[in-house]
């Protein structure tokens, strides 16, 4: 229901997103105080190049170009498609005929349900173009953001009271609906900021329609990224093949050719069964959707 909320060209909607934005980039000193909503499609330039669709894509009064998404799910090609969908974003913050000094800032904000860098415990990340060794800025054109859900409050160690405004606006997010974390929610909105008001009046307005045509779009996008992801299973079982040929000249060669097929369909649904429990996903949902048994998820898993 993300779009529903903060994607409509509604003024309560722009009021609400404007606010979420300031507080999840900080901006106490140079608050962002208008938007103008944005084409989400990246559109291609010529037939060789990808087409993107963004969640939500808006222009502050400033000229910084934004997009704020939410992802539930963990995919290999997820950073991939993040840089390739903010070089869109890039290439289009200037007009043809344009001075190149003219570039927008352009800002890419990922809320994420899983765990995305295991290197650090800290939920939001942000990355800018960097000296290697001495840590100086190149640019503050860009701009990419993380925020890791389930690092806010593991355990939910701490009472809502405990948590700053942004984690409050956080956790709202990962739990609202959840009718298991009702006490949890109340504590959260009583404790929270306009953000949590804000969205939950929003959230309560959205129409049927809105929400079905959002889940609509939520569907086709999984289709997609389930379909890339089938299509890296191919290449994957494609190069099992040849190596299992290769290795069947020496030992059989239809021996080596079924067992790269096997070995090449076993690695690549170990690697759906490690990032599906990356993302955050239960064992038996997890053998459920790959039609693996319970006992096989759980030998891969600890293997």
């Amino acid at each position: 229901m993300f779009k529903a909320v903060y994607g409509r060209e509604d003024e309560e909607c722009k009021q609400a997103l404007i606010a979420v934005l300031n507080l999840i980039l900080d901006r106490k000193d140079n608050p962002i105080t208008g938007i103008i909503y944005k084409n989400p499609f990246n559109v291609r330039e010529n037939e060789t190049q990808k087409e993107s669709i963004l969640d939500i894509k808006a222009e502050t009064e400033q000229g910084e170009v934004l997009d704020l998404e939410i992802h539930l799910l963990y995919d290999a090609d997820f950073i991939h498609r993040n840089v390739y969908y903010h070089g869109g974003m890039i290439t289009q913050a200037l007009e043809s005929g344009e001075e190149y000094v003219k570039i927008k800032k352009t800002i890419s904000i990922f809320i994420v349900d899983f765990c995305l860098f295991p290197q650090t415990d800290q939920y939001a990340s942000k990355f800018l173009f960097k000296e290697e060794r001495e840590n100086f800025v190149l640019t503050e054109l860009v701009e990419l953001h993380y925020l890791e859900l389930p690092k806010v409050n593991p355990g939910r160690k701490k009472t809502a009271g405990e948590l700053t405004k942004l984690e409050r606006y956080l956790e709202y997010l990962r739990c609202a609906g959840d009718a298991s974390c009702r006490e949890y929610l109340e504590d959260l909105r009583s404790q929270g900021g306009k953000e949590i008001a804000m969205t939950e009046k929003l959230l309560r307005k959205a129409t049927a329609d809105e929400i079905v045509r959002e889940q609509a779009i939520a569907r086709d996008k999984f289709r997609l990224q389930q379909h890339c992801r089938e299509v890296q299973f191919k290449k994957g079982l494609a190069q099992a093949f040849e190596d299992g040929q290769k290795e069947g000249i020496a030992q059989g060669r239809s021996q080596g050719i079924s067992q790269g097929i096997s070995q090449g369909k076993e690695e690549g649904q170990k690697e759906l069964v490690r990032n599906l429990a990356a993302s955050g996903m239960e064992r038996q949902q997890i053998a459920r959707m790959t039609k693996l048994s319970l006992e096989t998820v759980e030998a891969w898993l600890e293997g």
